[in-house]
């Protein structure tokens, strides 16, 4: 098996279609308190699950921790934090070295402002050349428009998932204040939407929408009529009108009936994606965290929405795993859809090799993007990108083995994948 390939892989730039990367003021407000703990990230999920039914939730106390610990860390979560730790410090993620993981990390950040700290583990240590960051432009977020609190390699996503699983005035008097739009009727909303869309995008960092509406509803997009939408916007908006003895301001709405609300206004988003050519990113399959149902997450349910939008072009997270067999027959069909394995390495890095191989057999190369840490903390981007890397690595040498590419062929796709179909797609050659 040729090792150059794998050399080229795990010295090759990434591109990071999804991040959560807290800001730099949040990083200086809590940069004493980062421990060990702080190198858990998702491990924590699993942390949970391994502490069966009964467990009070999330796992917080050493006792605990080193107790489920040996449990987690096999799984994929679990190794990205063992190869985090490994990459950055030379020593094992176990309870023995905790005291000292957190005096290394410590003493790491102790000399650097936030900016070098992100140059230092994303740049450096990751080896990711453009993060994409989904957090900061949300009209809810009192920070939005402050784009000097991250890197200049960072570009961001617009998220407004409470619109767009509305249930209550709540998302409109969001809108409202960011906006300083009275929305007194639909079509005032419509304007605040653009509105708010307009002051993200001339910032200049905008890169894409995203859609997360997964967490909250199904992706199932109905395409109701305007009078059936309007009716749904009276019914939240008359905030003190009695329905079956309770006020809607007291929950007396609910998603179901306001429903073609939400809908109609993801369509009045992709419509604004289509006008602008404005890269559409969408959350399917696995949920982040613990007892989260998964029946409506399917990338298949937005078939629809993909024939009516051709000219949109549509990045599907996460593989749709466990569905990422349809999400591959689904990209091959619509030319679209962008198939996208963010966060895959992490969750299930032996499903994830098998679905980059079987993409690879069905799927233009082209359309493919192979990476995301889907992280909230700097260094931890470290252990998901070496997971990445030794996942690619693996399937590309698999290939080049089977006689199926030549060398040349896997560093070209590989290359492409990484990287260069990123910076195509949203524009950064």
């Amino acid at each position: 098996m040729d090792s150059t390939i794998k050399d080229f892989i795990m010295t090759h730039e990434l591109f990071s279609y999804h991040d959560h990367h807290i800001t730099f003021a949040e990083f200086e407000k809590k940069r004493a308190s980062y421990s060990h703990k702080a190198f858990l990230g998702y491990a924590g999920s699993d942390l949970v699950t391994a502490a069966g039914p009964r467990s009070s939730g999330y796992i917080n106390d050493d006792a605990r921790l080193e107790a489920l610990w040996p449990s987690i860390r096999t799984t994929g979560y679990g190794r990205a934090v063992v190869s985090g730790c490994k990459e950055l410090f030379g020593i094992e993620y176990t309870p023995m070295n905790f005291a000292r993981i957190t005096e290394i990390l410590q003493a790491t950040i102790a000399d650097k402002s936030a900016a070098e700290v992100y140059d230092y583990f994303i740049k450096e240590k990751a080896n990711i050349r453009w993060v994409v960051q989904d957090g900061l432009f949300r009209p809810e977020n009192e920070e939005a428009l402050q784009t000097n609190l991250y890197p200049n390699y960072y570009k961001f996503a617009v998220r407004m998932d409470d619109l767009f699983a509305i249930a209550d005035n709540g998302p409109l008097e969001i809108l409202e204040r960011f906006t300083n739009i009275a929305i007194l009727s639909l079509e005032r909303l419509i304007t605040a939407l653009n509105t708010t869309i307009n002051m993200f995008r001339d910032t200049g960092r905008m890169g894409a929408f995203k859609i997360g509406i997964a967490y909250k509803r199904d992706l199932i997009v109905s395409d109701p009529t305007r009078n059936e939408t309007e009716q749904a916007f009276n019914r939240i908006r008359d905030r003190k009108a009695f329905y079956n003895g309770s006020q809607q301001n007291t929950a007396a709405v609910n998603q179901h009936e306001a429903r073609a609300l939400s809908d109609y206004m993801l369509h009045r988003l992709l419509e604004r994606a289509d006008d602008e050519n404005i890269p559409v990113q969408v959350h399917t399959g696995y949920l982040a965290g613990n007892w989260c149902s998964l029946a409506g997450s399917k990338a298949l349910f937005l078939i629809p929405l993909f024939e009516k939008y051709r000219r949109v072009r549509f990045d599907i997270f996460h593989g749709s795993w466990p569905w990422t067999s349809e999400l591959g027959a689904i990209a091959k069909n619509y030319p679209n859809v962008y198939p996208d394995l963010c966060w895959a390495w992490a969750m299930n890095p032996t499903e994830t090799e098998r679905t980059l191989s079987e993409w690879l057999d069905g799927v233009p190369f082209n359309k493919i993007f192979a990476f995301g840490a889907d992280t909230g903390l700097p260094w931890l981007d470290v252990g998901y990108a070496i997971q990445a890397r030794h996942g690619i690595a693996r399937v590309m040498q698999k290939k080049v083995q089977d006689g199926i590419f030549s060398k040349s062929t896997a560093e070209e796709v590989a290359s492409a994948i990484m990287l260069k179909n990123g910076e195509q797609f949203y524009g950064l050659v």
